[in-house]
C-alpha cells in the first residue's frame, strides 16, 4: 500500500531498508551489522559471492562480502542516494549525502509543490488528509510536506524524524559546505546530469557537455 511520506520520498522512511543476508557459506548467523550500504553495493557483492572476476571500477558500488561478519565496520559510514522522479506526474530529483550521523537532502526542484504519483494521491492516508484538511502528516506540518527548501540538513541521531532543519543554523554553516562538497564530487563521478544546476553556468549551452 502505497503511503505519504514513506517511498518516493529520500527521508529515512522512503531510503532506510534492512539487507537480510543468508550466506551457506558462514557458520556464524544472527549477526545484526550497522554499515551503511546501498543498491549500488549488490551486485559487486553478490558477484565477490560467487567467485566471478569483475573490474570494480565499472561499478559505482563496492562488495560488502568481507565485513558482513563485522558488527561496525570502518570506512561503512557514508551513502548517497537520489530521485528524480516516479510515475509521470511526480517529478521532482533530489540528492542525498548521509554521512555518519549527518544527512544533506538538496530539493532541486524546490520552488515547486512537491508531486504525486497516482497511487499516493488516491492512497487512503492521503484522501483523509486532504479531504479533511489536516495540519499534519504523522509529526510533519502537511505545508511543510508539500514545500520544501532548497537544502534540509539533519543530524540523525538527535532528529531521527528529521524535523528540524540544520541548514539554515549559522553553527552549521561549515558542515553543510562540506556535505555540499561530497555530494557535488560524487555527482561529478557518477556523471550526474543534475550537477549543472549548482552553477546554472550558461556557458555550457551548446558545448555538448560532457561530465
Amino acid at each position: 500500500m502505497a503511503f505519504p511520506g514513506a517511498k518516493t520520498t529520500v527521508h529515512e522512511p522512503g531510503i532506510k531498508l534492512p539487507c537480510i543476508i543468508k550466506d551457506p557459506t558462514n557458520s556464524l548467523k544472527g549477526i545484526t551489522n550497522n554499515a551503511l550500504i546501498s543498491w549500488v553495493d549488490l551486485t559487486p557483492t553478490i558477484l565477490d559471492m560467487a567467485k566471478v572476476d569483475y573490474n570494480k571500477d565499472d561499478f559505482h558500488g563496492k562488495s560488502f562480502k568481507n565485513i558482513v561478519e563485522k558488527e561496525n565496520p570502518k570506512g561503512w559510514n557514508e551513502i548517497y542516494a537520489s530521485h528524480t522522479f516516479h510515475e509521470i506526474t511526480m517529478y521532482y530529483p533530489m540528492r542525498v549525502v548521509r554521512s555518519d550521523n549527518y544527512k544533506l537532502i538538496w530539493n532541486i526542484a524546490w520552488r515547486l509543490e512537491y508531486p504525486f504519483a497516482s497511487d499516493l494521491w488516491a492512497s487512503s492516508t492521503w484522501q483523509g488528509i486532504y479531504r479533511n484538511d489536516v495540519a499534519y502528516i504523522g509529526q510533519k506540518k502537511v505545508k511543510d510536506f508539500l514545500f520544501r527548501p532548497e537544502f534540509e540538513l539533519y543530524d540523525l541521531d538527535k532528529d531521527p524524524e528529521e524535523l528540524n532543519n540544520l541548514a539554515t543554523q549559522k553553527d552549521f554553516e561549515k558542515l553543510l559546505e562540506a556535505m555540499k562538497t561530497k555530494m557535488k564530487a560524487y555527482q561529478i563521478k557518477t556523471a550526474d546530469p543534475w550537477n549543472i544546476m549548482w552553477s546554472h553556468d550558461s556557458l555550457l549551452q551548446g558545448t555538448g557537455v560532457n561530465l
